[in-house]
């Protein structure tokens, strides 16, 4: 291999550990090495089969960098497949990841200092060239008290070839992350058994999302919307529990149309309005149709989140105009395309007065704190400082910056350096934030 490069991959990068808290910061890298034991999965797109694989992860601290070869801080067995929809025919792949023990059942790791769990995702930045956008997106989302993903930046080195992990094996920067489902530190919903048929058991927790159809969904008798059931399973839901969590989605969508009802008996509006703003703040190319998650916990009301999936946000996409800094999304002239039923709740709540005062004093709200533009940019900064070292790691493995990745904006190709990528993430937001102060100020 040329020598430069084993140079460039041999260079040690440190980590601290996070605490279990949301705002937890990360201020230096980690590694994971990954033994597949001969099975390249990359090969196995079309049935995503699951592959055992031997896991190590090294982290230390600004003082004790992580390096390759260094002290592995937790090692053991995982199983891991190729994960994503699009993003399935980029060259760097993106994988779920389960840990194990030794037996092959679930096993709960506190990797990197986050909450115990074994389901996690290795999210593969490649099209998104600031490497930051997914990470910053959960990040405020937290910071205004809406959980999402905690992340933790990792360099991956994966051998499929039998051999010792070693330079050669590099993968890139890829960012650890929680995978989205029921759980005390995640959606922190009651968990539903096959005897929780009456009320108040059968009232919570659910969790639905509003996709790609992939299986049967639950289709709303007004709108038409469908949405597919995470929690409790499609599998293991009883038919109580499916027809309660219909008849609710009908009766919210009943309260949006029958001025003798309101919705807010219904559904947390405050979580409408803060997701309202994620996906304006960022104009998040598949926002409110894709990618789309809402849970109903047990006696609670219908709320929206967790968000997920913003690669094609802050100003990285090229189509439904989500490149632009002015407008609104969801007015956009081909919204919504992706999924034509899956705009109508919002659509309906714009309509009312009292909706939209209530988004403009939550921006108001978030915009005197976590989401100033000091604030943001300090995020952005902080992130650039972490991974001043590994990007240019993972730009010698993957050569992308000066090119045009789907669904890259239309100057993705004029920026040539990953300091000229941060500087246009930096004017898109403030810029966008600019127009929204317009808006939402009054």
């Amino acid at each position: 291999m040329n020598i430069v490069l084993l140079s460039l991959l041999g260079l040690g990068t440190a980590c601290n550990k996070n605490t279990d808290t949301m705002d937890s910061k990360q201020t230096a890298m980690s590694i994971v090495r990954i033994d597949t034991k001969g099975v390249v999965i990359d090969e196995r797109i079309e049935d995503r089969s699951w592959v055992d694989v031997n896991l190590e992860l090294i982290h230390g601290s600004t003082d004790n960098p992580a390096e390759l070869d260094g002290t592995v801080t937790w090692s053991g067995h995982g199983a891991m497949h190729i994960r994503g929809n699009s993003s399935v025919d980029y060259e760097k792949k993106q994988y779920a990841l389960e840990t194990l023990d030794e037996f092959g059942e679930d096993l709960d790791i506190s990797p990197f200092g986050m909450p115990e769990e074994e389901d996690w995702v290795l999210h593969a930045p490649y099209s998104d060239k600031t490497l930051m956008r997914n990470h910053l997106m959960y990040t405020w989302s937290r910071a205004i008290g809406r959980y999402a993903a905690r992340t933790h930046f990792v360099e991956v080195y994966m051998e499929d070839e039998g051999g010792e992990i070693g330079p050669e094996d590099y993968r890139g920067v890829y960012v650890f992350m929680e995978k989205i489902k029921r759980d005390g530190n995640r959606i922190d919903i009651d968990k539903m058994s096959d005897t929780d048929n009456t009320a108040p058991e059968v009232t919570g927790g659910y969790v639905l999302r509003r996709d790609w159809i992939e299986r049967e969904p639950i289709i709303t008798e007004i709108f038409e919307d469908e949405l597919l059931l995470e929690y409790p399973k499609p599998e293991k839901v009883t038919d109580a529990q499916l027809d309660w969590i219909t008849d609710y989605l009908n009766r919210f969508e009943d309260s949006l149309i029958d001025d003798d009802i309101d919705p807010a008996s219904l559904a947390d509006l405050d979580s409408f309005a803060d997701y309202l703003l994620l996906i304006e703040l960022s104009r998040n190319v598949d926002g409110y149709v894709l990618s789309t998650y809402m849970h109903k916990p047990r006696q609670g009301l219908l709320t929206m989140g967790p968000v997920w999936d913003f690669n094609g946000s802050l100003g990285n996409a090229d189509y439904f105009e989500s490149f632009e800094i002015e407008g609104w999304h969801y007015e956009n002239s081909e919204f919504p395309a992706d999924n034509p039923n899956g705009f109508h709740w919002y659509a309906t709540l714009l309509e009312d007065p009292n909706f939209r005062q209530r988004v403009s004093q939550r921006w108001n709200e978030h915009r005197a704190g976590p989401w100033s533009n000091e604030q943001l940019i300090a995020d952005i900064d902080e992130t650039v400082e972490l991974l001043q070292e590994a990007q240019v790691r993972n730009f010698y493995r993957w050569p992308v910056l000066g090119e045009y990745i789907w669904p890259n904006d239309f100057g993705a190709e004029e920026r040539s350096s990953y300091e000229e990528e941060i500087e246009y993430l930096k004017e898109w937001l403030l810029d966008r934030t600019a127009w929204l102060d317009q808006e939402l100020s009054d």
